[in-house]
């Protein structure tokens, strides 16, 4: 009997999953992707998309069709529940599915934050209902325009300078950061000064140490009392697990993610994998990065292929010294790496090449 392999997600590490798959298709399993959308979103080219300098469409990948050439069956749906102890999944049209090894790549979402009815709060994940949010703004309000971007972090900055960028040529959109710690808290303190010269060369104004503790629909509340002035806010306040990890029957770390050894497997249910946001590398403390989860997938692809054919299965290896790339909205970005830094136009075209060679591999052409 063939093994049923289960892939719960679309994201970057299944990705990578499915285009090995793809290198060497195989009859000898039974696998199927389960995702509520047909194509997923390449989340280091958003805020470029946000600006204007990509379209849409060079952003996003053809899940559907990697997996017709993978010839992995695909099932857009979500999935409902995640069961440990007894193999099963439910799918959200209210199917049962049986699984042999099971591999999560979900992601995660914005931290939420409390709202009062009436108030227009988007995350910035799902990517789709943020550039929805974003347009419908555009379209309905020909006035002015204030818009909140609720994050300290490094996706706080891309996202409002984006917005900036995008809205360049009016007076009456205004974005702003507002933040419950210093701007990108744990980096270097010259990439915090190279972002804040960003934002005032954009006229985005930041507010740092500014906790906010509920959502109105004209106004932020923050905790020191005072009230700030928002039409739409977007929310970057960092990792929430997703909705499917709260009743999931897996091993959880303290976070809500999946917690998982180094070789990517569940700690109790070693017949289930994790990837990405969704997962914590036991005895590692990783920002919960779209890098990493591009570093999780050819190994999660090995350890996937190697558990079907019962061989020995790799381990993780760290790299401490990982890049990171923060854009500033123009044409310009951040590169990050040992404590160093250096910002400027050829730090961008660094990362579209970065970027475009990355989508460039999950391309059907």
């Amino acid at each position: 009997m063939k093994k049923a392999v289960i892939l719960v997600g679309g994201g970057h590490a299944h990705v990578e999953v499915l285009r090995q798959l793809s290198l060497k298709p195989s009859n000898d399993f039974d696998i199927a992707l389960f995702d509520p959308s047909p194509s997923v979103w390449y989340s280091g080219m958003l805020p470029g998309v946000i600006a204007g300098h990509y379209e849409p469409s060079e952003a996003k990948i053809n899940l559907w069709a990697l997996c017709q050439r993978a010839r992995v069956r695909f099932f857009e749906t979500p999935i409902l529940t995640v069961n440990g102890d007894n193999h099963r999944i439910e799918s959200g049209l209210g199917e049962r599915h049986r699984f042999d090894l099971l591999s999560l790549d979900i992601g995660s979402v914005a931290r939420p934050l409390p709202a009062s009815p009436g108030a227009y709060v988007v995350s910035v994940k799902p990517i789709d209902a943020l550039l929805t949010a974003i347009t419908e703004f555009e379209s309905v309000r020909s006035s002015a325009l204030m818009v909140r971007v609720v994050g300290g972090g490094a996706a706080a900055v891309e996202v409002a300078l984006a917005l900036a960028w995008r809205w360049r040529e009016s007076t009456r959109r205004r974005v702003s950061i507002v933040a419950a710690t210093t701007l990108l808290d744990g980096f270097p303190p010259r990439v915090r000064r190279l972002a804040l010269q960003a934002c005032k060369r954009l006229g985005v104004s930041v507010l740092e140490k500014s906790p906010v503790r509920q959502i109105d629909p004209t106004r932020l509340r923050l905790e020191n009392g005072n009230l700030v002035e928002t039409q739409l806010t977007v929310l970057a306040t960092g990792y929430a697990p997703a909705s499917l990890l709260d009743k999931a029957v897996l091993s959880k770390s303290d976070n809500g993610s999946v917690a998982v050894d180094a070789q990517l497997r569940c700690l109790r249910y070693p017949t289930i994998f994790a990837a990405g946001d969704c997962a914590d590398v036991a005895g590692l403390k990783l920002p919960k990065s779209g890098v990493y989860a591009v570093r999780h997938g050819p190994l999660l692809a090995a350890n996937l292929l190697a558990a079907i054919h019962d061989q020995p299965l790799q381990n993780y290896r760290h790299n401490p010294h990982a890049l990171n790339l923060i854009s500033l909205g123009e044409q310009r970005a951040i590169a990050v790496r040992n404590g160093m830094s250096v910002a400027g136009g050829l730090v961008w075209r660094w990362k579209d090449s970065i970027d475009r060679k990355w989508m460039h591999k999950y391309a059907l052409d």
